[in-house]
């Protein structure tokens, strides 16, 4: 199947490892030329380095830090003058700390805060506008499953992922009409920031790091992690030709965990 990303240009942000550099992967794969961001500038240049090799694609590589509003300014001042354009922006960066409700400080809360509710506020604000004058973009925010299921180390999690939920709905609806759609989706993957989550549980329920990892995979329908590379997988198909008629969705990609129902 054709996804019709051939010479895309997408912004992924958090990109050096996890979700971020899986999602830049697929992509690219697709045949998208990218623009990459993180904090940290080494791993940053390794992974752009990585995905040039590995795909043959153009990868633009820009420090930026979500908490900086001219980090986001340049970026994508950046990613215009190297393409032109930018028809995908992947709002993936995050940055959190796993305690309980009374270890975390009104900093770790404005951290977080700041870093991904105001973070991909900034990323949209600046990216629709060139959008809108093309008439067409493709937004995917991740927020994860803290959201919908509760954990007592990730109390900051599900109050800023709640917030990015109902703001794609908001701006989807707002935006729809300049041929902009934007969805949501909470990874229910296995990632470095995932492992951090895992050995606080461990800690806390007198575990290793491995049985909790064991303990998760067995709570899955389908009994296993779900790996980075999957919810690159769905990333690509919601920026596609083939999902023109989605948009203002949040949708698990967690290998079925949790008993809630959702519509």
């Amino acid at each position: 199947m054709d996804l019709g990303l051939e010479g895309k240009v997408a912004i992924v942000t958090g990109a050096s490892l996890g979700i971020g550099k899986d999602t830049a992967l697929v992509l690219a794969q697709e045949g998208a030329d990218l623009a990459i961001c993180a904090r940290n500038v080494e791993r940053l240049e390794e992974t752009a380095q990585e995905l040039r090799s590995t795909t043959g694609r153009k990868v633009l590589a820009v420090r930026a830090d979500m908490t900086v509003p001219e980090d986001i300014k340049n970026l994508v001042a950046s990613t215009i003058a190297e393409y032109g354009r930018v028809d995908i922006l992947v709002n993936n960066a995050v940055n959190s700390r796993a305690a309980l409700f009374e270890d975390l400080t009104d900093g770790d809360w404005m951290n977080h805060i700041n870093t991904k509710v105001m973070g991909y506020i900034r990323c949209m604000r600046e990216v629709i506008p060139h959008m809108q004058n093309r008439g067409y973009g493709r937004i995917i925010n991740m927020a994860g499953g803290a959201a919908r299921e509760v954990s007592e180390h990730a109390n900051s999690n599900g109050v800023t992922n709640a917030g990015i939920a109902s703001l794609t709905k908001n701006l989807a609806n707002r935006f729809a009409k300049d041929g902009i759609l934007i969805n949501c989706i909470h990874p229910g993957a296995l990632t470095p920031r995932g492992r951090q989550f895992m050995e606080a549980r461990a800690i806390s329920n007198n575990n290793t790091l491995e049985e909790e990892m064991e303990k998760s995979a067995s709570a899955s329908p389908i009994r296993r992690l779900v790996q980075p590379e999957e919810i690159g997988y769905f990333v690509a198909f919601l920026c596609s030709n083939q999902a023109s008629a989605i948009t203002g969705q949040t949708v698990s990609v967690n290998g079925g965990a949790g008993d809630g129902v959702h519509y």
